[in-house]
């Protein structure tokens, strides 16, 4: 059984009733999970909660927010609080987001996110066990105070949202899961050797760590058209959305063709910044056929070490949705 997940959780053209009803089906059609990620539009928590209470199996959970939109107490109290609501079903994803969000969005300064990552992941187990928010770091001094409610459990799962090698060897040393995105499962070695330094460093090894990408699915005969429709969304993350993706491009080979793509992008002709997204990227990191195809190309992530694959559907209205999802469901068992 392929452990399947569906990303991206907020389909336009639908009312919420209608996506409320989308989720109770994904949950009878077999898939594993529902995750929602926040950039400036919806928040993540609100949407997670209802599809919660409409739902009895589905694990549900962010993918990602980020640390600099609230305070850590705060994402303690509703991540704790979401996880009794579901009876254990909830994880969180946790991630730094970029400059250009945190400033621009958030009113936040950002600096050193991976010290800041560690300060709000220490006060969040201190929550999840029942002990006072005692943290005297350099981003938050909480004291006396332990959340007023018994938390359904104490190892609810902590996800991190990592490139870098610095914060790759963080995920190692204090993440439960790792939640890549533009992850090539056919070149994961140095990602992989790096988290496992970093679980060492804390007496743990790479099975302590579940791998959860988030990968883009069409399920299709008509390959030009959804390689042509997955290319602005890769150009967009490179070009875009800071530096991050951009470097991360260079470590996993494909340097020079991220700094044409990053040049045409800032130069406002996203046009021709998605056209310049070669095919080989587009292949690497993304699932593309006909259902043997995506079903081959989604063993490799699995037999690369991944738990479960989180999709992401990028049709073009709610009906295209339902269908693809109904279509991969049949690609589970």
């Amino acid at each position: 059984m392929r452990k399947l997940g569906i990303n991206n959780f907020m389909f336009k053209g639908s009312s919420w009733k209608e996506q409320l009803e989308l989720s109770k089906k994904i949950e009878q059609l077999g898939f594993n999970s529902i995750s929602i990620g926040e950039t400036w539009g919806e928040d993540a928590l609100t949407s997670l909660a209802q599809i919660a209470a409409v739902t009895s199996k589905l694990r549900i959970g962010t993918s990602i927010i980020p640390t600099y939109g609230r305070t850590p107490a705060n994402i303690a109290m509703t991540a704790l609080n979401l996880d009794m609501m579901s009876e254990g079903r909830f994880f969180l994803g946790l991630g730094a987001s970029g400059k250009i969000v945190i400033e621009g969005f958030h009113g936040e300064k950002f600096e050193k996110p991976l010290s800041r990552m560690r300060e709000y992941i220490n006060i969040i187990r201190l929550a999840m066990n029942g002990e006072k928010l005692d943290n005297d770091g350099e981003f938050f001094n909480t004291s006396r105070f332990r959340l007023q409610f018994e938390p359904f459990r104490n190892d609810l799962p902590i996800y991190i949202a990592s490139l870098s090698p610095a914060s790759l060897k963080m995920t190692g040393e204090i993440g439960d899961g790792w939640m890549p995105i533009y992850l090539v499962p056919t070149n994961m070695k140095n990602a992989i050797d790096l988290i496992t330094e970093g679980a060492e460093l804390n007496n743990r090894s790479l099975s302590d760590i579940k791998i959860s990408p988030q990968v883009s699915i069409y399920l299709t005969d008509n390959h030009k058209e959804a390689f042509d429709r997955e290319r602005p969304h890769i150009a967009f993350h490179i070009g875009g959305m800071g530096v991050f993706y951009h470097e991360y491009m260079h470590r996993i080979g494909f340097g020079s063709e991220s700094d044409k793509i990053r040049e045409a992008y800032l130069s406002r002709d996203r046009d021709k910044a998605a056209e310049l997204v070669t095919d080989e990227m587009v292949a690497a990191m993304s699932i593309i056929g006909t259902p043997n195809e995506c079903a081959d190309q989604m063993d490799v992530f699995f037999n690369s070490g991944v738990d479960e694959i989180r999709l992401n559907f990028n049709e073009p209205d709610f009906d295209s949705h339902i269908k693809s999802i109904e279509a991969v469901s049949l690609l589970i068992n």
